[in-house]
Parts: C-alpha cells; structure tokens; sequence
C-alpha cells in the first residue's frame, strides 16, 4: 500500500491548535510526557484528516460496493454488504465520527474481526500501515470514538496529525441497533 501523502492530513490550522493546548495543558500540568511509538496502524483517509485504527481489530479491507439499505437504522449504519461470503452491517466512519458529509463512495470498507453482529466501516481511503508517535493524553477527550491523536513519521515540513480510532467505542453505539434490526 503507498505510504500517506501531503495531500491527506488534517487542515494545518487544526493541527496547529490542537498541539497547542496538548502543550498548554501539559504545562498546567508541570509534566513532560515522552512520545513513544505506537504499534504499526491502518491510516484511513476522511477527506483531508487522517485517522489510525489497530491492525488487530482489521481483518481485511475491500473495494467499496453495494450495500442494501436498512430500514429505520441510523444515518451512519449505511445497510447490509456481503463480503467473503458474510453479510456485514456497514457503517459509514464520517458520519459515526460526527462529520458532516459521508465518506465517499468508491472507497475501501474495512471488515471488522468482530463476531456478531459482523461490522465493515465504509472511508474514502487506505493509504498504508505505520507506527505513529503518541501524544499525551488529551485531558478534553470524551467517551467518543476518537481516543486521542497521534503524529505520523513524514517528510514533509509540518507534522501530520492522526486522530486514533477505538473500534470498540466506535461500534457501541451501533450494538442495539444492529440487533434490533435483526442483524
């Protein structure tokens, strides 16, 4: 797979403030955190930002396809995919994480290891495996999907930023949907 480019990073103003307030914050603190290595992630693209979901929790990724449509199901819970002989209840990460327009259909869909219900999550890209360097915890970081940043090794003159993805708390909310759904 390429390794990411320039071209998929998040917005450098964005960048820039929330390293800010990492500093901020530690300073308050009086403690200096020491960035250590990740283990090696799948970076996905959504639009320009780019987040890192564990290796362990991907079993394969696929070419975006059809999906049927579910009834009633929330707006990122796209509908049901079969792949490798499974069916797969496909959730759109763009819209699960809050923004505002899908990811792009024509992407890669990530299938999931998870047992039952079976999840896929639709992004606009896969642009490669790598081990990004932590960042201190974010003290403003709630109990959403995105568990905290990380900065991705790069050439390029300013650091690229990675928003760290928690599959678990990611799928949570669509666990009693997907079974009232019948999935």
């Amino acid at each position: 797979m390429p390794q990411s480019s320039s071209a998929f990073h998040v917005p450098p103003a964005r960048a820039q403030r929330i390293l800010e307030q990492r500093t901020r914050d530690l300073a308050e603190r009086g403690q200096v955190v020491a960035e250590r290595p990740l283990p090696p992630m799948l970076i996905c693209a959504l639009g320009e930002e780019l987040c890192g979901l564990s290796l362990e929790d991907v079993a394969r990724v696929v070419p975006d396809g059809p999906c049927a449509p579910l009834p009633g199901a929330p707006p990122a819970l796209l509908g049901l995919m079969g792949a490798r002989g499974q069916a797969f209840l496909l959730l759109d990460l763009a819209l699960a994480l809050g923004r505002g327009q899908p990811a792009r259909p024509g992407g890669h869909v990530l299938l999931l290891r998870h047992a039952a219900p079976r999840f896929a999550i639709r992004v606009d890209r896969v642009t490669g495996v790598q081990a990004p360097q932590s960042l201190p915890p974010d003290p403003h970081a709630g109990p959403g999907p995105l568990s905290g940043h990380a900065l991705l090794p790069s050439a390029a003159p300013r650091p690229v930023l990675l928003g760290l993805i928690d599959t678990a708390r990611l799928l949570h909310p669509f666990l009693p949907a997907a079974q009232t759904l019948g999935a």
